[in-house]
């Protein structure tokens, strides 16, 4: 299992209390006047639990906003609890602000660029349609808007975009094998070890990839066990909600894809 970094522990917190939190505003009469009164209401201990876990993650990192974040939190059950809350929900957007990274790709796709046709169809119908991730977020070289632009340095492009993905998938295929500079991308992706995971194209099989790396840690795309495994990690990792239906048809759509594509 992945251990959790920063970010992902601020963005637990901040998925509770959007999800499972709310507040209820009350009006207490004194004589002529109404006075404003907040209730909060619903998974706070779950909630002061996970903020507990990220104040001990970003200690080293975030000294003073840890002790903050630590101070609120202590003083919830015995202070103003709306005040409080208010002021940890606001420590957890700004770590948030500051973990994002602004120009790094969240998953880098190592593939040949003779696999366009089935990257972007992967990327369209498994990642974006079916997932619900942004363009933005794929590094993908053969795809236009996913890959580099004009005037970029190609070497030194990829080399940021891998080192900063949270994911890295290989996708190998003959053509994968053929290639000097996805093998170069592969060596590159080894040496960031940022989860990678390996996916076999149509038309190869595990016997032709062994000498690649160990083929019990690959599997095949056109498995529907395996798309479902990737929709329900990369949807808990970043927090994006199961689009049910959707997510089914898109991975259905892919799937048809790729048999009508093995059967010309």
């Amino acid at each position: 299992m992945m251990k959790e970094n920063i970010y992902q522990l601020a963005l637990r917190c901040k998925i509770i209390a959007d999800e499972k939190i709310g507040t209820d505003r009350n009006l207490i009469p004194y004589r002529n006047i109404l006075f404003t009164d907040y209730t909060v209401k619903g998974a706070i201990d779950e909630y002061r639990e996970a903020i507990r876990a990220l104040q001990v993650a970003m200690a080293d990192k975030y000294s003073a906003i840890s002790n903050e974040l630590k101070l609120h939190n202590e003083e919830y059950s015995n202070g103003d609890k709306i005040v409080h809350y208010t002021a940890m929900k606001t420590i957890v957007d700004c770590i948030l602000s500051l973990e994002k990274r602004k120009n790094a790709k969240r998953i880098f796709i190592s593939h040949s660029s003779k696999d366009k046709d089935i990257m972007e169809k992967f990327t369209d119908y498994i990642l974006q349609l079916g997932i619900g991730l942004n363009h933005e977020d794929v590094f993908c070289t053969s795809i236009e808007e996913m890959g580099i632009k004009n005037g970029e340095d190609i070497r030194q492009h990829i080399k940021d975009n891998v080192q900063g993905a949270d994911f890295s998938f290989l996708m190998i295929s003959k053509n994968y094998k053929e290639s000097e500079i996805c093998l170069n991308e592969m060596g590159a992706v080894w040496a960031a070890d940022n989860c990678v995971r390996y996916y076999l194209l149509p038309n190869v099989d595990f016997k032709e990839i062994g000498w690649l790396f160990d083929t019990n840690k690959a599997d095949k795309l056109c498995d529907s066990v395996v798309l479902d495994a990737l929709e329900e990690e990369l949807t808990g990792y970043y927090g994006l909600p199961h689009k049910g239906g959707i997510w089914s048809r898109q991975r259905q759509n892919f799937m048809e894809y790729l048999t009508c594509r093995k059967n010309k």
